[in-house]
């Protein structure tokens, strides 16, 4: 079975091509799905009837096995729910928005990236590879910190820890172990990573190589470093009436008097913003015009340094910005270019080793079995070509088949570095065997 993996940046986009479920994921995992992976857990037996298209494809049992070790549903559910919840956090998106070819596509990405854990957490315990429990509660209290930002009630309060574990679905124990387990991914990416440097280290001249071969790459945009504030009209911009969009820009225009009579932006913004970055006081840095909504572009040309706009109206709810200041593009050099060359071949190293590393595993039908028919659902839907016999859709069979394990290359590019190769088929077994990710 083929298997797909996006980033969380790229989730928010449509989905574009087939990709190796595990593929392109270094770095992934350390950050989105830390604590609140678990946030929609079932109370009571759900409607069939109401469910999306892949809840109706989840087995009630393991959707996988990885080395003995099952992969349950509820643990798929509550990711694949996040996953779809951050795409239409970052997008705008309603539930009624993502067709079911989007919806197979995520449940590919949730469960390869659930395997591609499992494998890593298991051979870090084979090399005794640890974190100690001061490393957890540093990252739990971070994750806590941004969490109860990004849910800052309509009063201005930020919820209690209770309250962000309860709408989590998890106890504190269960969040420190989610997060326990994401820095041994982590700690076990980084180790494969060293064994290949051993072989394989970046060297000054392949850094200046790929300068040379993409010096067109190599342009500053212009940027901007602004800061920002946004007040949603309740209850959402999408729902809100006049009255609400009327009282949204009032707060808005409090917030400019205040800072305008002495108080800090920052302390504003932590106060008022609805934003997840207003724990930093609403500072976005320095960033490219073009990654920059027009709006806010068009309001910081009329600004100074240190000036503030009127309220901005947009579809997101009103904005109040300042403009920090600004730069000019021109070229990079590559004495400035250089440390990020290697640090993107080295993040790359690290793709490789980790992508090698489980590439045998989730090919091996006795190592990974899965459950969860999801690339036949989305042959069906149209997502994928018809696979003929041999490939990896058709050496997939329902309960009581086997067929035979292949791999083949389905080709996959990693901007703006080289193009890695990599299909996965897995078959075989007393159900049927999928490599997702």
């Amino acid at each position: 079975m083929t298997v797909y993996l996006r980033s969380w940046d790229q989730r928010a986009e449509k989905c574009r091509g087939n990709r190796p479920l595990w593929r392109g994921v270094a770095g992934l995992l350390a950050v989105s799905c830390l604590m609140l992976g678990g946030a929609w857990a079932f109370a009571q037996a759900p409607d069939l009837s109401k469910l999306d298209i892949v809840e109706r494809s989840t087995p009630d049992g393991p959707v996988a096995i990885v080395d003995g070790v099952p992969i349950d549903r509820d643990t798929f559910l509550r990711l694949y729910h996040r996953h779809l919840a951050d795409v239409m956090r970052m997008t705008g998106k309603k539930p009624e928005d993502l067709d079911n070819n989007f919806r197979v596509r995520a449940g590919l990405d949730t469960l390869g990236e659930l395997i591609r854990r499992e494998i890593l957490v298991q051979e870090a315990k084979r090399r005794k590879v640890s974190v100690s429990q001061e490393e957890v509660e540093k990252k739990y209290r971070e994750k806590m910190d941004e969490y109860r930002q990004e849910l800052k009630k309509p009063d201005g309060l930020l919820p209690t820890e209770e309250e962000v574990l309860k709408l989590a679905g998890q106890t504190r124990q269960e969040a420190m172990e989610s997060i326990r387990r994401q820095l041994i991914e982590d700690q076990m990416s980084d180790v494969l990573l060293k064994q290949r440097q051993e072989k394989e280290k970046v060297s000054d001249k392949t850094v200046r190589e790929f300068y040379e071969k993409n010096r067109e790459r190599f342009k500053r945009p212009g940027t901007l470093h602004l800061k920002h504030i946004l007040i949603r009209p309740k209850p959402s911009p999408d729902k809100a009436d006049e009255a609400a969009w009327k009282a949204a820009e009032e707060t808005a225009k409090k917030a400019k008097l205040r800072i305008m009579a002495g108080e800090s932006f920052d302390a504003v913004a932590k106060q008022v913003s609805e934003t997840p970055d207003a724990a930093k006081g609403g500072d976005l840095g320095m960033v490219p015009v073009a990654e920059l909504p027009p709006f806010y572009v068009a309001a910081a040309e009329q600004l100074a340094d240190g000036d503030l706009s009127d309220p901005i109206r947009s579809e997101f709810g009103i904005h109040i910005i300042q403009k920090i200041g600004s730069q000019p593009g021109g070229d990079v050099t590559f004495e400035e270019a250089a440390p990020r060359i290697r640090a993107m071949l080295e993040g790359m190293q690290t793709e490789d080793a980790v992508n090698d590393f489980i590439e045998p595993i989730v090919n091996n039908p006795e190592r990974t079995k899965i459950f969860l028919p999801l690339e036949r659902t989305l042959a069906a839907l149209g997502g994928i070509p018809e696979q003929k016999s041999g490939s990896a859709a058709a050496g997939t069979t329902a309960a009581g088949g086997t067929a035979n394990p292949k791999s083949s290359a389905l080709s996959q590019t990693s901007a703006p570095a080289t193009e890695k190769k990599g299909d996965q088929k897995a078959s075989g077994g007393k159900a049927s065997r999928k490599k997702s990710r």
